[in-house]
């Protein structure tokens, strides 16, 4: 086998500018405010605010908690005339105590009715998009209903004249999919006051379980708004309204009729608040906002310490400019890297960054790639490849024949995918983790609650871009750039570091044709300087070179020796199985149909035919591109045999005279049946194949016709 070098036939990459100063880091945008700000001269319970304080070590709001907790605790607030709320912060600026704070204060008071206890219901419902946000939310609230009942000076007893006597019934309860309904139903009848869930779990009970409780219901948070819009759940959210509003109705008509068997009256005028939380105001957002707000009012930390009243959503929202703003204090830089070096720059960038935090106990780092696969395969690879092993397997035990081959997932034993973490001679002393959506809802909580509690490197999906907050993590790494989202979702991910007035890097591994996303993300962004003026936010080149030989180390070019050593290190490792590098091609072709994915609007940045598929096959350890793309199987240079009629496969394609001489059910079925094979479209008078799904995924086909240079 012939193995290309590393460093040669590469494009030429044109240095970034040297920098006279270091980049001016802004002061904090999301961090607790240092002036007189207390939570105490917002209105929060004297009791919420000893908990934050000596069990949480929450002493001071954040500019968000600041504007939007008086909205809430306002005493002279009038329920019935209660306002919804519309909620738009930076990523880490503390939205999710900003929600639960007024809903645990609104029900602490019936602790003191002697008629209340856990079966009076759901009181509160919050819905966030994913399963790991959801279950973030859920601990944060756990930790909040842990406070004590009782003021510290009266010693727990409750003797003191003005001391109330609270009942502990404020429990919380999880639901997810993936988990045992039948567990999540004797839950519900027992009563859960404060539910935390995703919006399919949720409907699915509101639509089947008789006996949840919910009609008393006087809160619902929609959380991380533009995400669930994305992820599809606006028809799912319109049913989990109007089924709120049925069991309320239900509810009071059961009282009317005297069929209840509820003791004790209930305030019925006290209407429900809906709190909806977005870090962007996007068309979906707002769509979202109009169906489920009423008369809402908008608060926004960035413009304003005092909320802003909103009299016309539509006209408010013709107003708002979309603004992309991550936390100031947050570094942000890019490496352009050819694609021979993807592989090994992301081992360099993973080496340079644990050295510089090996003081740092807990330190974690967040890699953020396209796919699944992609996500499996980087996984196992760091977790397998070691340079002990310098045999060079043989081409004969290890190649495939086809591609026929990778079609059929790896057997692999049941045991290993029940794996969480790896280790990577590569990075001493730290555990690498996978997240992504096609992992069971165990293991990807598992991996999360590791991940949080070691120094540890995180492979993931854009599953945990939105809402996680995990502690400490020093650096977010995008080794893939977003392909849906643009600007937004950049955002999004790199506020997983720089949280809470944390410093944080961000690093971009951009390609040499994808060199015109840094000035284009950079105008979409737009970030807030230490004079509170708005300016465009920067990403800072750093040359592969500089980031190879401090990776690798050593003088002159000997990181070159290095590198090299490693990529063919991950190439054995490749080469050692089938299955191995069935896992590597699946990648590779995962990675080509999310590259496709980009919007039109991205394509003169984003596009197939400026990839070069031999350079791109060494990202993947791989030592040529999979034919199934190229085109080049040694199946298709085989002369075609002459077929029967009876042989030949059928024709996709639908002459116009034939499709003229038709019945009604005829055009049905042909429909379906071309509708079946991707989009719609007519060259020439032809119904042909778009090569593209409903989803807008492309097929293996399409894409060896689009690497081809063929009609698309």
């Amino acid at each position: 086998q012939i193995i290309s070098s590393l460093f040669s036939y590469n494009p030429q990459v044109e240095a970034p500018a040297k920098v006279s100063s270091r980049p001016i880091i802004g002061a904090p945008s999301n961090a607790p405010l240092l002036d007189a700000s207390t939570f105490s001269g917002l209105g929060l319970n004297p009791l919420l605010i000893s908990h934050l304080a000596n069990k949480m070590n929450v002493h001071k709001p954040t500019a968000i908690q600041r504007a939007a907790l008086p909205a809430f605790l306002s005493p002279a607030l009038d329920t019935a005339a209660a306002r919804d709320v519309f909620i738009q912060s930076q990523t880490g600026s503390g939205k999710t105590l900003s929600f639960l704070l007024p809903i645990i204060q609104d029900l602490l008071p019936l602790s003191s009715l002697s008629y209340i206890d856990r079966s009076i219901g759901t009181l509160a419902v919050i819905i966030a998009p994913t399963r790991e946000l959801a279950k973030q939310i859920s601990d944060v609230l756990e930790a909040l209903l842990k406070l004590r009942l009782r003021p510290e000076e009266d010693g727990g007893t409750g003797e003191s004249d003005n001391s109330t006597r609270l009942t502990r019934w404020l429990v919380s309860g999880l639901l997810v999919g993936g988990s045992t309904r039948t567990h999540e139903k004797a839950k519900l009848r027992k009563g859960v006051p404060i539910l935390v869930s995703t919006p399919g779990r949720l409907l699915d009970h509101l639509q089947n379980t008789s006996s949840f409780n919910v009609g008393k219901c006087r809160w619902l948070v929609l959380d991380e708004a533009d995400q669930l819009m994305d992820l599809g759940f606006e028809e799912t959210i319109k049913g989990i309204i109007q089924g709120l509003d049925g069991r309320r109705r239900l509810a009071k008509q059961a009282i009317a009729e005297g069929k209840s068997a509820e003791v004790g009256g209930w305030d019925w005028e006290h209407r429900r608040r809906t709190i909806l939380c977005s870090a962007t105001i996007r068309e979906e957002v707002q769509k979202l906002a109009g169906t489920a707000l009423i008369n809402p009012l908008m608060i926004k930390a960035t413009e304003a310490d005092k909320p802003t009243d909103v009299l016309s959503m539509e006209d408010k929202f013709s107003t708002q400019s979309e603004t992309f703003t991550p936390p100031s204090q947050l570094s942000q830089k890019y490496v352009v890297v050819p694609l021979k070096l993807r592989l090994v720059a992301l081992v360099a960038l993973l080496r340079t960054l644990v050295a510089q935090a090996q003081g740092n106990r807990g330190t974690k780092i967040i890699v953020f790639l396209s796919c699944t696969d992609s996500v499996d395969f980087h996984w196992k690879l760091l977790a397998g490849s070691t340079m002990d092993d310098d045999v060079e397997p043989s081409a004969d035990d290890s190649e495939i024949d086809s591609d026929e081959d990778i079609k059929a997932e790896p057997q692999t034993n049941p045991l290993a995918s029940e794996r969480v973490q790896a280790t990577c001679s590569f990075l001493p002393n730290v555990s690498v983790y996978r997240l992504h959506g096609s992992l069971p809802t165990s293991t990807r909580l598992a991996s999360i609650k590791e991940f949080s509690a070691s120094s540890s490197v995180l492979l993931s999906t854009s599953v945990a871009s939105r809402g996680l907050d995990l502690p400490l993590v020093r650096a977010v790494i995008q080794y893939d750039l977003p392909a849906e989202g643009g600007a937004t979702e950049y955002v999004h991910r790199v506020g997983r570091t720089a949280r809470a007035g944390k410093g944080g890097e961000a690093w971009s591994i951009v390609g040499p044709s994808e060199v015109g996303w840094v000035k284009w993300v950079e105008e979409k962004m737009q970030g807030k300087s230490t004079d509170d003026t708005k300016q465009n936010a920067s990403l800072t080149g750093v040359a592969v070179e500089s980031l190879l030989r401090t990776g690798f180390g050593g003088k002159s070019s000997e990181y070159e020796e290095r590198a090299t050593e490693v990529q063919l290190a991950f190439e054995r490792w490749v080469l050692r199985s089938k299955d191995n590098l069935a896992l590597a091609r699946n990648a590779f072709l995962s990675y080509m149909r999310a590259y496709a994915t980009h919007p039109s609007s991205e394509k003169h940045i984003f596009h197939i035919r400026h990839l070069h598929m031999g350079h791109l096959a060494k990202a993947f350890a791989l030592r040529d591109a999979p034919t199934k793309v190229t085109g080049t199987s040694q199946k298709a240079k085989q002369p075609k045999l002459r077929q029967s009629k009876s042989q030949r496969p059928k024709e996709i394609a639908v002459k116009v005279k034939d499709w003229e001489q038709h019945d009604g059910d005829a055009e049905k079925r042909m429909k379906a049946i071309v509708r079946a094979q991707g989009r719609l479209t007519k060259k020439g008078g032809v119904m042909t194949s778009s090569g593209a799904s409903e989803f807008q995924i492309s097929s293996g086909t399409a894409l060896e016709k689009l690497v081809q240079g063929g009609d698309y």
